[in-house]
């Protein structure tokens, strides 16, 4: 069947100072490189030979993590960027209340619809993220492809995917140790995640939700 595995890039420097990154890049924290690492032997049992890559530095480092462990080929593509914070990009929350005052909260109201300044809303996104779907659904077999990107585009591409609604799809959570897995059963494609350090658990049905309040940047 096709099966689609999802990864998002190990933490940054960025997200550890809860900058908010967008397009502009940070590189992989000691811990996002450990990350990368757990990650990368959690997949080595599924015989994954080929990943497409967001071309952001954090997502290529991780995957290269990825390819030292497994011998995956790598592809980037540019519609695997993440969503793009604008103007907001590189700032703390305390920053944009001081430069963009009463902005994030307005973002928080809307995420599917709001565009920050020189940005992209989530809804934005989806016109490239619709082109990595059509590519799956044209050219993936029954060899199993990886997906080595960012928050926000991973879940809208399981969104799509998978039927999800915007509502939902904002209340999804993608952390950086957790894999990702849609496989397409009787013409319907259903989601599936893997805590990596808890692998031998195996892949629960369904999806991660954030936890509530939230209260920190997460689109990176």
């Amino acid at each position: 069947m096709k099966t689609v595995f999802f990864v998002r890039h190990g933490e940054t420097e960025f997200n550890r100072e809860k900058r908010l990154q967008g397009w502009i890049d940070s590189p992989l924290s000691e811990t996002g490189l450990e990350q990368g690492r757990i990650v990368a032997e959690a997949l080595k049992p599924f015989g994954l030979k080929t990943a497409w890559v967001s071309p952001l530095g954090r997502a290529r480092q991780t995957a290269g993590i990825i390819q030292e462990v497994t011998g995956i080929e790598i592809e980037t593509d540019d519609y695997l960027r993440e969503v793009s914070f604008g103007d907001f990009e590189g700032n703390t929350l305390p920053e944009l209340d001081r430069l963009y005052p009463n902005q994030w909260e307005a973002r928080q109201a809307d995420k599917w619809n709001y565009r920050p300044p020189n940005g992209e809303s989530n809804k934005d996104a989806v016109p490239r993220a619709q082109k990595i779907v059509d590519r799956i659904e044209r050219v993936l077999d029954d060899e199993p492809l990886l997906i080595v990107a960012h928050f926000a585009i991973n879940r809208i591409l399981l969104a799509l995917l998978a039927g999800i609604e915007p509502d939902m799809l904002v209340q999804m959570n993608v952390p950086h140790d957790v894999i990702y897995r849609a496989r397409n059963e009787n013409c319907a494609w259903r989601i599936e995640y893997l805590m990596a350090r808890e692998s031998e658990e195996g892949f629960q049905k369904g999806w991660l939700l954030q936890p509530k309040p939230e209260n920190l940047p997460m689109g990176a």
